[in-house]
């Protein structure tokens, strides 16, 4: 019976050392391993900042902006004190009004940081931006992006962005830069 019972005991502190073992592993390789599919993720979201920026002389490509997203994708910002939610249609209306009527003649809008995390077909990638008005010089706003991606057949595309641009009483916090 003793060695019925110093068995069990060995056996159940050798199960409880593994399992611990595998859970530290797993938490320190979690803040180290890339997305799978990272590269291709952030280039459908480096394709959505390039779609709505264009040079001075140049005219946005509105399509474009439509082709980094899915055709049912919202977009939902906070630049005022409450939600605005567009269609995608409605955003590249509300984008084409916002250049013309504010007489824009350049708009760069680029990363400053990300992360991305990613499950089968879905992903997400936290994008901290800045951009530029008429000037490469100034600029103009930052703020941060949440992208929600899916894959399709013609690769990642963006189903969901919702954004905070930094104003008074609401900074980036250094996490969201890095830091």
């Amino acid at each position: 019976m003793k060695n019925i019972i110093s068995i069990v005991a060995a056996f159940s502190m050798l199960f409880c050392s593994c399992s611990s073992g595998d859970k530290k592993q797993s938490v320190s390789n979690s803040n180290t391993i890339a997305a799978p599919d990272e590269a291709a993720i952030k280039k459908a979201v480096d394709d959505a900042y390039a779609a709505i920026s264009f040079k001075q002389g140049e005219t946005p490509n509105y399509d474009s902006i439509k082709f980094a997203f899915i055709p049912q994708a919202q977009t939902i910002n906070y630049i005022g004190d409450t939600a605005q939610i567009l269609s995608i249609d409605d955003f590249v209306k509300a984008f084409k009004n916002y250049v013309e009527t504010s007489k824009i003649q350049s708009f760069t809008e680029q990363e400053i940081y990300g992360r991305t995390d990613e499950f089968g077909n879905i992903a997400q990638r936290i994008s901290t931006y800045k951009n530029y008005v008429n000037s490469l010089d100034v600029v103009k706003e930052r703020g941060v992006n949440s992208f929600q991606l899916i894959k399709t057949p013609q690769g990642w595309k963006v189903s969901s962005l919702i954004w905070n641009v930094e104003k008074p009483g609401l900074s980036i916090p250094g996490y969201y830069l890095g830091k």
